[in-house]
């Protein structure tokens, strides 16, 4: 016959503690031995608190004798006992009716069954078959649960981490760290692509199992000292405190690293998951250090990174004033720098490959384009064209992101030169250029916008500036003397990507800017939404009564041209008005 089950047999490897993991291996004598025998074993041989007597007839239940009441009555009033109980069987001395309670029973539950019986005593752990496993001292129970109900109170439930408060918490201590010198806070903000569709496809246990491998899988990226915890919904963070450096660079660089980590950890597969089950992330980062590091500021900067990677397709990293967009670990080839004749180089690593390419910016009344937008391309050794991200990500790494701004800037006033001396009336009026978030915390930044227009022979009035909706609110407060500065000198400046968050309506009254450009999430579904309708006529209304122009970007259809048009928006950008294109393709684009 098999052996009963052990105490191992029943502890838990997956979550909590379990009865199991409370109770001691019993000690179970014969209810014929005498006590004298018992006493001597609780005095020289056995640890536990009660040891068990086997039933007194076949199928009977087990007996009980505590250790402190057994010692109490060998030892007697007057010290008698043991010369009265010692050759008496100790089946005697026993309590037959113990509390029972079985080994899959909560912590609660077991404390539940002690409040019921008659008193503050040992429990027999049980079986499924009713045979004892175990014995469970009533101070351990006590002691497990209370540990057990201030750990839920701190985690979260359903995943096991740390909850938003507890990570809060976490997050300000290291926040406090960073404020005396010890280095940098990195919070990385980690939203999932698709839990609501594995909810609707697969069901919310799929779901939840997708929210439960995601919390062991950041746990199990996570380095000591780390603190890591679950936001709310398909919302996870983790935040690290960075090694003391003499520059930001560092920093931004490391902090990359841990998002790509963790972008990637997210995005491999889980053998415990359905292949639907699956899901990528979106990860949003923020670097705080010195005196006024702050931990919400970290949060939504953090939060509105997040965002972003996830307006611009999902599975992306984006650091808070960098701008960025997915990070690859691929080595760029060694090249020529571009700004090296403005003798800025910066390696030829953070420059390699890269293009300006301009997208038509069209009136909605006739869909004549008469200005464009700058926008940087990466072009790989196989003549592949790629998107901003990963030369901004280089950049940003290097410190470097006004260098490259400025480059693009620079790029796009010649090129405005070439099409006026070639098309003459035909040629842009404007091109806008972006200015990332990163370059609003640089000194000097509307002086040497300014010494490019000069050098290049540009007029301040022929180029926009673009504010990206990426930039923090301290960013943008910081960055308001330069932009007044550049309108001053003529250089009128926009703010980007308007409507996508509400909260962003506020800057068009309290920054400089001469126009506003909407979101091209809130013109996609401005058809079929009326909340996004109604962004798309409030962006126009405030435009129109503080005097400035609208844009709407990311037009697809002629029905959108339509409503936009009925709205009152004058200018438009998209694919339905062209493609970003390079100078010579627009200049052909432009004469036709």
């Amino acid at each position: 016959m098999a052996p009963p089950p052990t105490l191992a047999a029943w502890r838990r490897v997956d979550r909590g503690r379990a009865l199991a993991d409370l109770a001691s291996e019993p000690v179970v004598v014969s209810p014929t031995d005498p006590c004298e025998a018992v006493d001597v074993g609780f005095r020289t041989r056995w640890t536990v608190s009660s040891v068990l007597v086997a039933p007194r007839e076949p199928g009977g239940p087990h007996g009980m004798v505590a250790r402190k009441d057994f010692l109490t009555t060998m030892t007697g009033r007057y010290g008698f006992g043991r010369s009265l109980w010692g050759r008496r069987p100790v089946a005697e001395v026993a309590r037959w009716d113990a509390p029972r309670v079985p080994v899959s029973a909560s912590l609660t539950e077991a404390a539940e069954r002690l409040a019921q019986g008659d008193g503050y005593s040992d429990m027999v752990v049980h079986g499924p078959d009713g045979e004892p496993v175990g014995v469970l001292d009533p101070t351990t129970l006590m002691e497990a649960l209370a540990a057990e109900l201030a750990h839920e109170a701190s985690h979260d439930h359903l995943t096991g981490v740390p909850s938003r408060a507890w990570f809060v918490d976490g997050l300000r201590d290291l926040c406090g760290r960073a404020r005396r010198g010890e280095g940098a806070v990195v919070l990385a903000f980690v939203d999932l692509d698709r839990l609501k569709e594995v909810n609707d496809s697969l069901g919310h246990a799929a779901g939840d199992a997708l929210l439960h491998s995601v919390a062991g899988r950041l746990a199990a990226a996570a380095l000591p000292g780390d603190v890591v915890g679950r936001l709310g919904g398909d919302e996870f963070a983790l935040a690290r405190l960075l090694e003391p450096q003499t520059a930001a660079a560092p920093w931004r660089a490391s902090a990359l690293g841990l998002g790509e980590v963790l972008r990637a950890t997210l995005a491999a597969s889980d053998p415990a998951l359905p292949a639907a089950a699956h899901s990528r992330a979106s990860v949003g980062l923020a670097v705080g250090a010195g005196p006024l590091v702050d931990s919400d500021r970290l949060l939504r900067e953090a939060d509105l990174a997040m965002y972003g990677a996830k307006k611009a397709g999902g599975d992306r990293v984006r650091l808070a004033g960098a701008d960025l967009g997915t990070v690859t670990a691929r080595v760029p080839s060694q090249g020529r720098c571009p700004d090296g004749d403005r003798g800025r180089a910066v390696g030829a690593s953070v420059w390699h490959g890269l293009e300006v390419h301009y997208q038509p910016i069209a009136r909605t009344a006739d869909g004549v384009a008469r200005e464009v937008e700058a926008l940087l391309r990466s072009r790989d050794d196989d003549g592949a064209l790629g998107g901003p991200a990963e030369p901004l990500a280089r950049a940003a790494g290097a410190g470097r992101a006004l260098d490259l701004d400025l480059w693009v800037l620079a790029e796009a006033c010649r090129d405005l030169a070439g099409w006026r001396t070639a098309l003459g009336d035909r040629a842009p009026q404007t091109v806008n250029v972006n200015l990332s978030p990163a370059a609003l915390d640089e000194p000097g930044l509307a002086d040497r916008v300014l010494r490019v227009l000069a050098e290049t022979g540009t007029a301040p009035g022929a180029v926009r500036l673009e504010l990206s909706e990426a930039a923090t609110d301290a960013q943008l407060v910081r960055a308001q003397p330069a932009l007044r500065e550049l309108r001053a000198a003529g250089v009128p400046i926009a703010l980007d990507d308007l409507g996508g968050a509400l909260g962003a309506l506020r800057q068009v009254t309290r920054l400089p800017v001469d126009a506003v450009k909407i979101d091209r999430e809130v013109v996609a579904h401005m058809l079929d939404d009326p909340v996004d309708a109604l962004i798309v006529e409030l962006v126009h209304r405030l435009a129109t009564d503080r005097g400035l122009a609208v844009v709407a970007e990311g037009v697809e259809t002629a029905e959108q041209v339509e409503a936009l048009r009925a709205a009152g928006v004058p200018l438009m950008q998209g694919f339905h008005v062209a493609r970003p294109m390079p100078p010579d393709a627009l200049a052909a684009y432009l004469t036709r």
